[in-house]
C-alpha cells in the first residue's frame, strides 16, 4: 500500500462508516433506528471521527513531496535546501518627451507613472540612461505587466512632460512558482551537489536570480577558470542587454573579475551571454472543414504552434544525459503537425516544412553558440 492508497482508505471512513460500526456493537434488542436515543447519542461522535479521518488523509498526503501542497511543500523544499521561486516585478524601458517631441531630461529616479486603462499598472523610475530614456520597475509582482507596451501617465507631477511611453520590456516578470513546478524540481533525479563553483553551483546561482528564467553552463569554455553562462529571461526568450549586465554584476562584477566579489568563486572568470534566437518559419498545407475558413483557423493554428515552441524552450536548459553534461534540442515536424491537427476545423494537414526544408531542425549547443528556437511566420495553404 502506497501513501496515496492509505490516504484514500482513511477518507473512506465516512460518517456512515463510523456510525454503522458503533451501532453494530449495540445489542439488537435496543432500538437503533434514526431518531432513537442511541442513534442520536452516537451520531455526533461519528461525525467528529469522519472529520478527523479527512484531516488524517490530508496529513498523510502533506508528508510527502509527491502529494504535498502549498506551505507544506514549501517546508519540504527548505529541507532540500531550496525554496519556492517568488513572483517578480517587470522592468521596462520608457521614453519621455516634451511638447516639441524632444527627449526630456528632468525625469528623476523615484518618479512614478501608471499605465492607462481601468486597472492601471504603477511603475517607479529606478534609472535614467544617458539617452534620457528610463528604466522603470512595476510596483506589483507577477506577469500581468509583461503584456503592456504603450503610453504611461505621470503620477509624480511634471509640467514639462508631454508624452511618456513604455517602448521595451527589458526584464520580464514571472508569477510565483506553482506547486507542480516546485514539486518537479524537488523530485528531479539528475541532481548534483552544488559546491565550489561546479556546474550545479552555477545553476543554483542562476535559480536564485529572480529575473533569470533558465540558464546553460559551459565550464572551461576558454580554458581553466573560465565559465560561460547562457541565460533566458522569464518569458523564455533571449536575455536583454540590461539583464545580462545585471546577472554579470551579481555573479562576477566586470571591474573585479575573478576576485570573488560576486557569487562566483575566486579565480573564476564568468561570461554571461544570451543565446542566438533561431527564427523558424512553418509552412503547411491544411484541409479545412466546410464550416471553417483559413482566416478563422489560422490564429488558432499559430497559437498552437507557438505553444509548442514555448514548450521546447522550457526544455532548452535540460541536460542531455546521452551527452553527459551536454545540451540538445530539436524542433520536430511531426510534433508541429500534431499541434495543427488539434485545431477545430482542421480535418487534415501535410507534414510542415521548416524554413522551407523537409527536415527537422536540430539546434546547436557548444562553446561558441547556443541557439534558441522562436516561431517565425506560419504560412498555410488550403
Amino acid at each position: 500500500m502506497n501513501p496515496e492508497e492509505l490516504a484514500q482508505q482513511i477518507e473512506r471512513r465516512s460518517f456512515a462508516y463510523y456510525l454503522n460500526a458503533m451501532l453494530a456493537k449495540v445489542p439488537d434488542n435496543i432500538d437503533k433506528r434514526q431518531g432513537s436515543i442511541i442513534y442520536d447519542a452516537l451520531a455526533p461522535a461519528a461525525m467528529l471521527m469522519a472529520q478527523q479521518s479527512l484531516a488524517m488523509s490530508d496529513l498523510v498526503r502533506e508528508i510527502y513531496i509527491k502529494t504535498a501542497q502549498g506551505e507544506f511543500l514549501d517546508y519540504r523544499a527548505q529541507e532540500r535546501g531550496t525554496q519556492r521561486q517568488e513572483a517578480t516585478a517587470v522592468q521596462v524601458k520608457a521614453k519621455f518627451l516634451d511638447g516639441k517631441g524632444h527627449y526630456l531630461a528632468n525625469v528623476d529616479v523615484g518618479d512614478r507613472f501608471a499605465s492607462i486603462g481601468d486597472d492601471p499598472i504603477f511603475y517607479k523610475v529606478i534609472q535614467i540612461n544617458e539617452d534620457y530614456t528610463g528604466i522603470l520597475v512595476a510596483e506589483e509582482n507577477g506577469s500581468r505587466a509583461n503584456g503592456y507596451l504603450g503610453q504611461i501617465l505621470p503620477v509624480t507631477p511634471n509640467d514639462q512632460l508631454s508624452w511618456a511611453e513604455i517602448i521595451e520590456i527589458t526584464v520580464p516578470a514571472r508569477d510565483a512558482e506553482t506547486d507542480d513546478h516546485l514539486r518537479e524540481r524537488l523530485l528531479k533525479s539528475d541532481t548534483w551537489i552544488a559546491y565550489g563553483g561546479n556546474v550545479a553551483d552555477y545553476l543554483n546561482m542562476l535559480s536564485k536570480i529572480s529575473s533569470v528564467g533558465a540558464g546553460q553552463v559551459y565550464p572551461s569554455w576558454q580554458g581553466g577558470g573560465t565559465v560561460k553562462l547562457v541565460i533566458l529571461n522569464n518569458d523564455y526568450r533571449a536575455a536583454s542587454q540590461e539583464l545580462l549586465t545585471q546577472v554579470k554584476n551579481e555573479i562576477d562584477p566586470p571591474d573585479l573579475e575573478g576576485l570573488g566579489y560576486g557569487l562566483a568563486p575566486i579565480d573564476h572568470t564568468v561570461t554571461v551571454v544570451a543565446p542566438v534566437e533561431l527564427k523558424i518559419n512553418v509552412t503547411a498545407k491544411v484541409q479545412i472543414d466546410v464550416q471553417a475558413t483559413i482566416e478563422t483557423v489560422q490564429p488558432q493554428i499559430m497559437q498552437q504552434v507557438e505553444s509548442y515552441f514555448l514548450a521546447r524552450r522550457h526544455d532548452w536548459a535540460n541536460v542531455d544525459k546521452a551527452k553527459g553534461r551536454g545540451y540538445a534540442l530539436a524542433i520536430y515536424r511531426s510534433q508541429i503537425l500534431t499541434e495543427i491537427m488539434k485545431v477545430p476545423g482542421v480535418v487534415n494537414a501535410s507534414l510542415p516544412l521548416l524554413n522551407d526544408k523537409e527536415d527537422d531542425i536540430y539546434l546547436h549547443f557548444n562553446n561558441d553558440i547556443s541557439e534558441l528556437p522562436v516561431l517565425g511566420e506560419v504560412k498555410l495553404d488550403g
